[in-house]
């Protein structure tokens, strides 16, 4: 992501020089290629163009039209390493051998070949615009822009702000109940019970509040210097992910950024046990009888009982940010290499995976009817799937970075996106229902940027669904419902 945006703006000042230079020396690759990369669930088209600019450097285009590519002049990222080539922002590397390039793409090492010559595919034509989004039944101003997934419990809406105020608002009407001001920023879901509400601040403290009246009734680092050798370092996520926590039974877990799992009394606040994850916690904690389940950075996906021991672990090839989906022994979880991973509980081997080719997945997804939702980020989609064996029966382009949980109807899929400029891929901010059964795009409401300087609009966040409303938390620093139903 973060690789991927410092490309766009290299590309932006090459695009005009390409092709308007004096001819260097010809270069093995200099030409068109055309080939596949062949990901578990299938064969992709790719196209490459090496062509020299204004200052004699080999210059790649590249086209991939499952990744919304289309003849993109991307720069002169093209190494030579260890007697082949690569290209290292996408971890790609391939040999030459003839007119034939073969190699791997991207951090699932996909297979990938290429020959010379052929024509890149043609741009599909521009979409027709989806129906209008119905009318906005209430918008609430939290002040501030809001990164943080509002939560809905008995009527009441819980959400924080990146001024670090957290907001209750009833649900039907978006009337304002408290706010609580804070030190900190508020980037997170929260937990909630039947008392309190719970979640981590910039600070990596956890933080609980009175459902009630909004009070603090205790707050505790999670953060330990000792631990990680120093204070906690500025959100490293780019899309500030920052732990979920989970309650359960009267005790609070929450994840850190010094590696750690802690487990907190609900009531008290006092402290039960730290388990050493051995890397920062940016994820969501899922819960199945005695067992937690939760990732870390270095791709760890680790199972502990309940009273702080180990049972298992698993390793994708990726950071983990998600929340973890148990359902029929296996945990599904998406990762920072490009790959949704299925993995059987019982042994952490891989049962499945499905490669969203060069985006993260920072969408955790969610189980309704035996079928689970997905989002994407760079891949811009929101994809059902089997869970027993990860075919997709549908996948839908959302035209923008659903980084948020897919929420859920009867019939219906909801989901926000963000924009980013500049970027390498184009996306489209707003908000989008799908009909559950067939991906249809059935509504879609624009977020428009702030401002003409804006670097990233729309909603970063999932959205919830109360009843006949969905809820969305947006960066321009709203809460608003919409209806949920036709």
């Amino acid at each position: 992501m973060t690789r991927l945006l410092r490309v766009a703006l290299a590309t932006l000042s090459l695009a005009a020089a390409v092709g308007a230079c004096a001819t260097p020396a010809p270069h093995p690759l200099e030409g068109t290629w055309t080939g596949t990369v062949t990901a578990p669930q299938g064969e992709a088209e790719i196209g490459f163009r090496f062509q020299h600019d204004t200052a004699g450097k080999l210059v790649l285009t590249m086209h991939m039209p499952v990744m919304h590519l289309y003849d993109q002049v991307v720069g002169p990222y093209v190494e030579e390493h260890e007697g082949g080539y690569r290209i290292p922002f996408l971890d790609t590397a391939w040999r030459l051998e003839g007119d034939t390039l073969t190699g791997t793409f991207a951090l699932g090492r996909l297979p990938m070949r290429l020959t010379r010559g052929g024509a890149f595919s043609q741009r599909p034509p521009a979409f027709a615009p989806p129906p209008a989004a119905p009318a906005v039944r209430w918008s609430y101003p939290l002040g501030a822009p809001s990164w943080a997934s509002p939560v809905v419990q008995d009527g009441i809406v819980y959400v924080g702000a990146s001024d670090g105020r957290f907001h209750a608002v009833r649900a039907q009407d978006g009337t304002g109940l408290w706010t609580w001001s804070g030190p900190h920023r508020i980037d997170g879901q929260a937990a909630v019970d039947d008392a309190a509400v719970y979640f981590v601040d910039g600070a990596v403290a956890l933080v609980c509040l009175d459902r009630a009246s909004g009070a603090v009734r205790w707050r505790e680092p999670l953060h330990d210097a000792q631990i990680a050798g120093g204070p906690p370092k500025p959100n490293p996520t780019f899309n500030r992910r920052t732990a979920t926590p989970l309650v359960r039974d009267g005790v609070v877990y929450a994840g850190s950024t010094d590696g750690g799992l802690y487990a907190f009394d609900a009531r008290t606040g006092a402290r039960r046990w730290r388990f050493a994850a051995g890397a920062p916690i940016h994820s969501g904690i899922a819960a199945d009888g005695d067992q937690l389940v939760f990732g870390t950075m270095d791709g760890t996906l680790i199972t502990l009982h309940r009273d702080g021991h180990e049972v298992a672990r698993a390793k994708a090839g990726g950071a983990i940010v998600t929340t973890p989906l148990l359902v029929a022994g296996r945990a599904i979880v998406g990762a920072r290499d490009y790959q949704l991973y299925a993995f059987d509980r019982g042994t952490g081997t891989v049962a499945w995976r499905y490669s969203y080719w060069f985006s993260w997945i920072e969408s955790s997804p969610q189980l309704r009817d035996g079928v689970v939702y997905v989002g994407g980020s760079d891949f811009r989609r929101v994809t059902a799937f089997a869970p027993a064996d990860g075919r997709a029966r549908w996948s839908t382009d959302v035209r923008g970075l659903a980084w948020g949980t897919p929420a859920l109807s009867e019939e219906r899929v909801f989901i926000g996106t963000v924009a980013q400029r500049p970027a390498l891929l184009a996306h489209e901010a707003g908000l989008v229902a799908l009909d559950r059964r067939t991906g249809a795009v059935l509504w879609r409401q624009p977020a428009e940027p702030p401002s003409a300087d804006a670097p990233m609009w729309g909603y970063a966040g999932s959205l919830a669904v109360d009843g006949d409303l969905v809820i969305a938390a947006g960066l321009d620093g709203k809460l608003i419902a919409l209806p949920a139903l036709d």
